[in-house]
């Protein structure tokens, strides 16, 4: 081992490798291990407020299920009170009969009936009666009501009681009706439900009823049992640790808690000692906040010292007067965080150390090699031709073993004409060298002389179109009479100037452009790329070839696609490549119009130039791109041209990511488009 640490490159590769282990341990642990805890802190503040709702589910359950009780209790007793109405009223129909067959009279039927009305009894003091078209009660089994005028009677509610139930019977027959009334002995008023039908034979509306009281002690059954159940629920929930739920009402009476002592007790009194605030108020006041609320209690490990945070969401259930809460302690929150992140600490230093081993391990037998081969080398330079490397191995560092074995043989048989060989082989070198800068001379005098014939008469035309403009607007345009039409041919020939001048421009730097087409060999091309809108290179493009399609009667049009994003291009090279293909569009066209359009595909902006002219045969679909091959070479009229256009833009396309292609049909029309990647997000 001290040998290994006595090699530099031992030293080097080592420590650097274990430094860059540490660094990327570090972050790694730094950068998770944060993360990791605030998430799982999170999932257990989540776990919390989601027991809480399935809690209230809960509750909004038992509701549920009680006032389904309650409306099947109800619908029960409904049928019972029709049941008991019909019994009388079988009795009422039987009377009447005994009058049409004259053993009765009329009165003396209605009599008979009354009194059997009286004497009727039945369930907890429940009765029937019997009142006339006045509200006058003619039949009820409390002796100070038999005879009563109700028509202008009340209950507790100020609510009248007989002529409604008169007046439903008399209009539907019968019907349900609810008041409040004390029950016979009791001088307490309590909600009735009572069902009233008319007997028009006698002229009477009897009646019967029941007290809600009596099916509210059935639901209160139903609501304890279900309570007694939830309560069993809440006390096997936990919440972390030692966290729990409860529930209390707006009385603060305690209604549900793990510890049963608290139970039917009150909160009143229990102080928060950070805010001197009592604490059912600051948990009513937290209700649905997704924050919830902390203050200061003790714990079940330290009773009686309030110091220790907690925290506690609530909901409150309005069909009960419930509050619910769920509670649990902040420490115990981050416990499960901290014990990942000391667990994911042990875990990541005995990774690293364990890596460390291995670098060790790695490099020692990597360099070992490395060493023997240098060891041989340092003789071959203090002059021993007969050393030779032992090192034999199948793999790269063998391979260059043999072949530095392999050289000192070479170099021990050729040291005797060593120079010479040096020396012709120098000769040969520097006249090959002296011919290339020949030809990389000629060549670069060869474009600067082009360059410079191109560019001068273009620097022309751009002067001379830019003192045009300044003398139309200086000492022209001013004093021509700018009636609507004269208005418009200035601004027209204005326009027109300063298109001269902009293609101009641009014009001089595609010159230099395709002048630079000399220099990839060389890799001397300047390329300018920036983000760029799709939609701004369409405009550019159909403001430049608009002339030329109106010169042939035919329409241009391009469609603007705001949601586009930008491109990454040479905003000149692009240009080139659009005015290109609507050029010849133009150009192959007779009537009809050309569109241009921009779309998106996955990542890049598809380009497009579509016509309506003559179309190319499929034949020639792949020799359209190549060098000195004009797409019109199957047609009778061919154009002239040099036939590069369609091989520039593809070698651009293709410089920028791109692809470049065509769709054709001949007689119909043909859509060229090529893509450009969409520029990266900043």
């Amino acid at each position: 081992m001290r040998k290994l640490f006595n090699s530099s490159l031992f030293v080097r590769a080592f420590s650097t490798t274990t430094a860059v282990l540490m660094v990327l341990f570090a972050s790694m642990y730094f950068l998770s291990v944060p993360f990791i805890q605030t998430t799982v802190e999170h999932v257990e503040e989540g776990h919390a407020q989601t027991v809480l709702d399935n809690v209230y589910d809960a509750v909004e359950k038992i509701h549920r299920d009680i006032e389904n009780t309650r409306a099947k209790v109800t619908l029960a007793r409904k049928l019972a009170l029709r049941d008991i109405i019909s019994v009388v009223e079988s009795r009422a129909q039987g009377l009447e009969e005994q009058v049409r067959r004259g053993r009765l009279t009329t009165a003396q039927a209605k009599r008979m009936l009354l009194d059997e009305i009286r004497d009727i009894h039945y369930g907890n003091n429940d009765y029937v009666w019997a009142a006339d078209y006045r509200s006058v009660l003619v039949a009820h089994p409390d002796p100070k009501l038999n005879g009563a005028d109700f028509s202008t009677q009340k209950d507790a509610r100020g609510n009248l009681i007989v002529p409604p139930m008169v007046a439903i019977a008399r209009a539907s027959g019968d019907g349900y009706y609810s008041y409040w009334w004390r029950r016979l002995g009791q001088e307490q008023q309590i909600e009735k439900l009572s069902y009233a039908k008319h007997l028009p034979a006698f002229e009477l509306v009897i009646g019967t009823g029941v007290y809600v009281d009596d099916i509210e002690a059935n639901l209160v059954l139903h609501r304890e049992a279900a309570i007694s159940e939830l309560r069993l629920q809440l006390r096997n929930i936990r919440l972390a640790k030692t966290g729990y739920v409860y529930i209390f009402d707006s009385q603060q009476r305690v209604i549900i808690h793990p510890n049963a002592k608290l139970e039917g007790g009150s909160l009143s009194g229990m102080i928060d000692p950070v805010s001197k605030q009592e604490l059912s108020p600051m948990l009513m006041a937290a209700t649905d906040k997704p924050e919830g609320v902390r203050y200061k209690w003790d714990s079940p490990s330290d009773p009686g010292n309030y110091a220790y945070d907690k925290i506690s969401w609530v909901r409150y259930f309005p069909d009960f007067d419930w509050y619910i809460g769920s509670s649990v302690y902040v420490a115990e929150l981050t416990n499960s965080a901290s014990t990942l992140g000391n667990r994911m600490l042990a875990v990541f230093a005995a990774t690293l150390v364990l890596s460390i081993v291995l670098v060790y391990w790695f490099v020692s037998r990597l360099l070992a090699p490395l060493k023997q081969l240098s060891d041989t080398a340092l003789a071959i330079e203090q002059g021993n031709l007969d050393v030779r490397c032992p090192v034999r191995r199948d793999d790269e560092i063998g391979i260059v073993a043999t072949a530095v074995n392999v050289m000192v043989d070479r170099l021990r048989d050729n040291i005797q004409n060593l120079d010479a060989k040096i020396s012709s082989r120098t000769a040969e070198l520097e006249k090959a060298n002296q011919d290339l800068r020949q030809l990389d001379q000629l060549k670069s005098d060869f474009l600067s002389t082009v360059s410079h014939e191109l560019r001068t008469p273009m620097t022309s035309v751009i002067g001379f179109a830019k003192l045009i403009r300044k003398k139309l607007d200086e000492a022209i345009f001013p004093k021509v009479t700018a009636d609507e039409k004269t208005a418009r041919a200035m601004s027209q020939v204005s326009g027109n100037v300063d298109i001269i001048i902009r293609e101009s421009e641009r014009l001089t730097l595609l010159i230099s452009d395709v002048l630079d087409s000399a220099k990839l060999d060389a890799g001397k091309v300047d390329w300018h790329f920036a983000p760029l809108s799709p939609n701004v290179l369409l405009e550019r493009a159909a403001a430049t070839t608009a002339p030329l399609a109106a010169q042939k009667g035919l329409a241009l049009s391009w469609r603007d696609n705001l949601n586009l994003p930008e491109v990454m291009g040479d905003k000149n090279r692009l240009l080139q490549v659009l005015i290109n293909l609507v050029s010849n569009a133009i150009k192959f066209t007779e009537q009809g119009q050309i569109r241009l359009s921009a779309t998106q595909v996955d990542g890049f902006i598809r380009f497009a130039v579509q016509d309506t002219g003559v179309g190319i045969a499929p034949e020639e679909h792949t020799h359209v791109f190549d060098k000195f091959r004009q797409i019109a070479d199957t047609l009778t009229d061919k154009p002239q041209g040099t036939g590069l256009g369609l091989s520039i833009c593809h070698q651009i396309v293709k410089h920028h990511g791109g692809e470049i292609g065509l769709e054709s049909t001949p007689g119909i029309g043909s859509t060229f488009y090529f893509t450009v990647p969409v520029a990266p997000a900043a």
